[in-house]
């Protein structure tokens, strides 16, 4: 791989403020001190399945995945942690139950005004999640649009085979010069599509479907070229030696949210700080990355 990374890390208490709710469980506030200009990416730490929060210096928030339902009330918990008391847009990009668990509950409490899913599977997850009343948009593949002011998405794959994971997203956001690319299914062929139509090279990969041996190729890593990749759990299901030694050997910083807790990714234009925060234990680290490649 070549590139450099020159990274200062300062860690730091930042200090907290007790919020009783929830059965009286104390719950961390979190301050990104966003500017106009900033974007952050906060990664879960959930005990089932997937939730991403996408949070602007304007004021909105857009939650992609929602967590199993076993993963609710700590969903409820990082949403207060991050003052998060509405939410403008939910995203699915996978129609298990890892990722979709908690949409109901999200539509129910949080004022949710559009739910963007994959078009293939629109009807399906609007009939099964009752979402008649909602406004629910279908994402194909080429789709772009600007969910935050400067935040460019684009939907790069979407799975139509007739599989359990049918309507998988893989999506690639762009904000200033950070990427995140955002795998919705693990799949050696999926990875070679990309490989050959897209420039995946991207700041931060989300992993694909827990870490599982499916994906996260060698040539796919080479291709990426990530700085961060960012792993959620999936109950019972540990992260693959095989995928974590690639990741490691390819020089990633990797992140594991059940064992770093929740990761936020501060993105200004040129550099990203990135947060780390264990609720319960009441702990925060805090870097800041600055990126030089040869």
């Amino acid at each position: 791989m070549q590139k450099m990374i020159l990274v200062l890390i300062l860690f730091m208490q930042i200090v907290y403020i007790p919020n009783i709710a929830l059965a009286d469980k104390e719950i961390l506030e979190v301050d990104l001190n966003l500017q106009e200009q900033d974007l952050a990416y906060t990664f879960f730490d959930l005990p089932n399945g997937e939730a991403t929060l996408l949070q602007s210096g304007k004021g909105q928030n857009i939650l992609i995945g929602t967590g199993s339902l076993e993963s609710q009330e700590e969903l409820e918990e990082r949403l207060k942690m991050y003052h998060v008391e509405f939410i403008d847009t939910v995203i699915i990009t996978n129609a298990t139950e890892e990722y979709t668990g908690n949409l109901q509950w999200i539509i129910n409490n949080y004022n949710v005004e559009t739910i963007i899913v994959p078009e293939v599977i629109k009807d399906q997850i609007t009939s099964f999640h009752h979402l008649y009343d909602m406004k629910v948009k279908g994402w194909k593949k080429g789709d772009k649009t600007e969910l935050i002011p400067f935040l460019k998405t684009e939907v790069i794959y979407v799975e139509e085979r007739d599989i359990d994971e049918k309507g998988a997203l893989v999506l690639l956001f762009s904000y200033g010069k950070q990427t995140l690319l955002y795998m919705g299914i693990a799949d050696y062929e999926v990875e070679k599509e990309l490989i050959n139509s897209y420039a995946l090279k991207s700041t931060i990969l989300k992993v694909a479907d827990f870490g599982s041996e499916k994906g996260t190729t060698q040539p796919f890593l080479d291709e990426v070229d990530p700085q961060v990749a960012i792993l959620f759990k999936k109950n019972g299901t540990p992260v693959s030696e095989i995928v974590l030694e690639r990741l490691q050997e390819t020089w990633i910083d990797i992140y594991q949210t059940n064992r770093l807790g929740t990761v936020s990714i501060k993105c200004h234009n040129d550099d990203y700080e990135i947060l780390t925060v264990r609720p319960h234990e009441q702990d925060y680290s805090f870097g800041l990355a600055n990126n030089i490649f040869k």
